[in-house]
């Protein structure tokens, strides 16, 4: 596909304004002959919709997918054959500003952003001929019924300008001017977009109704996700209905939003409008969405005449895994965490569905085995992966979020964020058994790992770059960022030796596994007491050289690990990195029950504690607000990688396809003296292992179904397609310390 971007021919006035439409696109043309097969190719900035004879061609939302446009324009190709004819057709589009141009500040702004009018670039393939693209023939209407489009602001649509007819053959769009080509298009190459769109899900209807004002309604949607509302109204022509959006109440019922408005000091915050018509209209927002589980409505002079529905937005990756014990806070917490999870993908693996809707790395990196896990993260990797590239600078500095058009290569960034770059490929690895990523991202691994080096002091560490344990729960220091940046770094040595294995390069390979054990050894050297344990005596620390396998004696330091978790009567005073590696760490050195313990412990913190709070997904801390007071996200995904602990732990589900000729699933249930039974479930491309266990006077009974062409090793056994059940002693024994 060739760029050819048309945009509306008016001035374009940068800046925040408190209309800003979504333009209309419409272009009709004649084909001869049979349609056999036609295709469609559309590159939309911000966002856009199209449409052939007045019918939608996806069902897709948010696309372009976004990118640094410097660098990357994602297109998507439909098959569009069904809706063209002999004769005369049209095709329409709506345009949306998106992240191309957002036009007000936030405290994430930065110089050289871009901005322009929304555009599109468009090729209709007939029989395998052009016969239409986006030129100065096309007809433009700047205004439409969308009368302001902020992604992360709202959106104001006017049913009182709205044509319904507007993308059809019929419509008469004499009274429309001429598109505008751009004469400076985005500079960035035209890919194809090929991961899984965006799409609409479930539909939820309001559990509550609560009246607020004279005209304020307040609806609960039940749980915490991210999307947007359909709603259904007529009202008095000209009527106006503001609609807010919230993740909690305070105590009188109104939306709390905390500090938020701070980030956003020039537009509302999650905020859209709607203005009747007189007529019935049912309507959903197409270029924002939020996240939010309240819902203020204000202007409803008749509540009868509103209807109002949540709908559930993310990307349709396939779920995996399924998971369901006796334990009903282990219940609670797996689906916050898949809710989580499936909120915060939106062609990026964002932090939040509220404040930000940025690709926060650091979040990214430490959720990225519970993705792979719970999801088919296959395909959005590989379009996420060209971003963090196209992110990196010469020099192998890479920003906190992707994609950016500036900010985040000052702060947010380091270690703790950009070893994203080297975690997607590696569990894209272990759960595909294909190394082409790893290899095509190893001179961007070479690249940063000069970068990193270069920022070492005389002790070759890394003292004062990046994010430490990020968002450290209870009231603990902080443990040293050097040693943060060490352990990761090791670990990247790591990931780029297997890379370099891959691709043949067996010189590489050994210089990199001598880095690695040099890094081991200053590890040693700094941190690790003649005993073997760690001289920074916390959970975090000591989980991270057992999770990351950076010690040559792990008893001891498993031995302090323990000590540490029941001293603190299992409740755990770490952060993001910490926490991600505490589980794994105790269940890999007979701590397992010490892990379930911290898993369902209650008070602060815990996840019971957020349960026991209200919550329905996961937050971005183990408090709703933090010291000074400022709001904190009701829906992160970076504490989700307990999920892939249940999955491993208590169904006993391994997933690894590094070696093709071994079993796809490694079985290893650990049978916990508070459960009474679990089962779940795990959908690979290869077939699906489904396993409940159940405890039956002195024994357990584990059901084991396999379906399609994977394979299972338990025990000694390999399970193949079929139904299998085992007798099992209940004699898991606790390890003491």
């Amino acid at each position: 596909m060739e760029a050819h971007f048309i945009k509306p021919d008016i001035p374009f006035e940068a800046g925040f304004h408190r209309e800003d439409h979504a333009p209309l696109f419409r272009r009709c043309f004649d084909l001869t002959g049979p349609v056999r097969r036609a295709t469609l190719s559309v590159c939309a900035l911000g966002i856009g919709y199209c449409f052939v004879n007045g019918s939608p061609v996806s069902d897709d939302l948010f696309c372009a997918p976004v990118s640094d446009y410097r660098k990357t324009l994602w297109y998507n190709t439909y098959d569009v054959t069904g809706l063209l004819c002999e004769g005369k057709n049209v095709v329409a589009v709506q345009c949306g500003n998106g992240r191309y141009h957002e036009s007000f500040r936030t405290v994430w702004s930065t110089e050289g952003e871009v901005s322009d009018h929304p555009k599109v670039t468009l090729t209709l393939t007939v029989n395998g001929r052009e016969v239409l693209r986006t030129d100065g023939s096309w007809k433009c209407r700047p205004d439409s019924a969308v009368r302001f489009n902020q992604l992360r602001s709202g959106e104001w649509f006017d049913a009182t300008r709205y044509e319904a007819d507007w993308a059809s053959l019929a419509y008469d769009d004499s009274a429309w001017h001429f598109a505008r080509v751009d004469d400076t298009p985005p500079t960035g190459v035209l890919r194809e977009c090929r991961c899984e769109p965006i799409r609409e899900f479930e539909v939820t209807d309001p559990v509550a109704v609560l009246q607020t004002g004279a005209q304020r309604f307040v609806y609960d949607f039940g749980g915490n996700r991210a999307g947007y509302i359909r709603l259904t109204a007529a009202g008095v022509r000209g009527q106006l209905l503001t609609i807010r959006y919230a993740e909690s109440l305070n105590p009188d019922n109104t939306l709390r939003i905390y500090g938020l408005s701070r980030f956003y000091p020039e537009s509302e915050f999650m905020t859209d409008r709607f203005t009747c018509s007189g007529e019935e209209v049912t309507w959903s927002p197409r270029f924002t969405y939020h996240g939010f589980r309240y819902l203020e409505i204000e202007g409803i002079t008749d509540p009868a005449a509103v209807r109002v529905q949540a709908v559930f937005v993310h990307q349709a990756v396939r779920v995996r895994t399924s998971f369901h014990c006796s334990e009903e806070l282990l219940n609670r917490l797996f689906a916050a965490g898949q809710t989580s999870s499936l909120s915060n993908l939106f062609y990026q693996i964002t932090d939040c569905p509220t404040r930000e809707k940025y690709g926060w790395t650091d979040d990214a990196q430490m959720s990225a085995e519970q993705l792979f896990t719970d999801f088919g993260m296959e395909a959005l990797t590989e379009k996420w992966m060209t971003d963090i590239c196209d992110a990196m600078r010469e020099d192998g500095c890479l920003p906190g979020i992707v994609p950016t058009n500036g900010w985040g290569y000052g702060w947010g960034n380091g270690p703790l964020s950009d070893g994203v770059l080297f975690e997607l490929p590696y569990r894209y690895y272990l759960h595909t058994g294909k190394g082409d990523l790893l290899v095509q991202t190893l001179p961007y691994f070479l690249r940063y790992l000069a970068f990193l080096e270069a920022k070492a002091d005389a002790d070759g560490l890394v003292t004062d770059f990046g994010l430490g344990d990020w968002a450290t729960a209870g009231s603990p220091a902080d443990i040293p960022l050097a040693f943060v940046n060490a352990a990761l770094t090791a670990n990247f040595y790591r990931i780029t030796a297997l890379a370099q294995r891959l691709a043949g390069d067996r010189a590489g390979e050994a210089e990199m596994q001598a880095r690695l054990s040099m890094q081991r050894a200053r590890i040693a050297r700094q941190y690790l007491r003649e005993d073997g344990s760690c001289c920074i005596d916390r959970m975090a620390a000591v989980a991270i050289l057992l999770a990351l396998a950076l010690c040559d004696r792990p008893a001891p330091l498993a031995k302090q690990l323990r000590r540490l978790v029941r001293e603190n009567g299992c409740r755990h005073d770490c952060g993001i990195l910490g926490l991600r590696c505490l589980l794994h760490a105790l269940s890999a050195h007979g701590g397992q029950e010490d892990a379930y313990r911290l898993v369902t412990a209650s008070g602060y913190p815990s996840y019971r504690y957020w349960l026991d709070s209200g919550a329905t997904s996961l937050w971005e801390y183990f408090t709703k607000t933090i010291p000074n007071g400022e709001y904190t996200s009701e829906n992160h995904h970076m504490y989700s990688d307990v999920l892939s602990w249940m999955v491993k732990q208590i169904l006993g589900i391994r997933h690894d396809r590094r070696d093709p000729q071994a079993a796809e699933f490694t079985l290893k249930p650990f049978y916990f003296r508070a459960l009474t039974f679990a089962e779940g479930s795990y959908a690979s491309d290869s077939g699906t292992l489904s396993v409940a266990w159940r405890r039956e006077a002195d024994r357990v009974r584990l059901t084991v179904r396999v379906r399609g062409s994977t394979a299972v090793r338990y025990k000694d056994c390999i399970l193949t397609e079929g139904d299998y059940t085992f007798s099992e002693p209940t004699d898991e024994k606790e390890e003491s310390i």
